[in-house]
């Protein structure tokens, strides 16, 4: 099995502009946690991905993890393509942000009557409610893609990370590894 053949630059370029390997294993990596969240129900997961695999963070046996990957890798691109997005990704709170403080800015400086504390309370609420449902779409159409038929994980290696126990998923994608896949 060959290993990762993407260049620690052109890592870095697919992160800062969101390329395709870094939003197929944003998918993978929303997939495999909902799937070991039904497996071990008690355990607190979050994860964070790149454009080289992901990280699962949680207390997790490290043989639970890989045919967890597989299968929701399978699953992605088979029947439940919807296992890409997530309620709880970290996507939906940059969007509830970014909404949030740009309406409040936006009534902020509007002229009086408009420009009071009320109105910018108003605002960030409605923003927030918003917020949610355009979250859900931004993960769907830019922060996560099906993983192509040329993705292939890798191993998975254990990590502890800042004293806490990790996953490093290493994938290969040689369609999406491209600078601008």
């Amino acid at each position: 099995m060959r290993m990762s053949s993407i260049n620690p630059a052109v890592q870095v370029a697919q992160q800062f502009m969101l390329g395709g390997a870094v939003k197929q294993n944003h998918a993978l990596e929303h997939a495999t946690i909902v799937l070991l969240s039904k497996k071990y129900p008690d355990v607190r997961l979050s994860g964070i991905s790149f454009a080289s695999g992901f990280f699962v963070f949680g207390e997790l046996p490290t043989e639970a993890i890989l045919p967890t990957a597989h299968e929701a890798l399978n699953l992605l691109r088979t029947t439940n393509p919807e296992l890409a997005v997530h309620e709880r990704c970290g996507t939906n709170l940059a969007v509830s942000a970014m909404l949030t403080g740009l309406s409040a800015m936006a009534v902020a400086k509007m002229r009086r009557p408009y420009g009071n504390a009320n109105n910018v309370i108003l605002a960030s609420t409605a923003a927030l409610v918003l917020a949610r449902p355009l979250g859900l779409q931004v993960q769907r159409y830019v922060t996560t893609q099906t993983p192509n038929s040329s993705m292939r994980i890798i191993k998975v290696t254990p990590r502890t990370i800042f004293g806490s126990p990790a996953h490093f998923v290493s994938t290969d994608n040689p369609d999406a590894s491209g600078l601008f896949s």
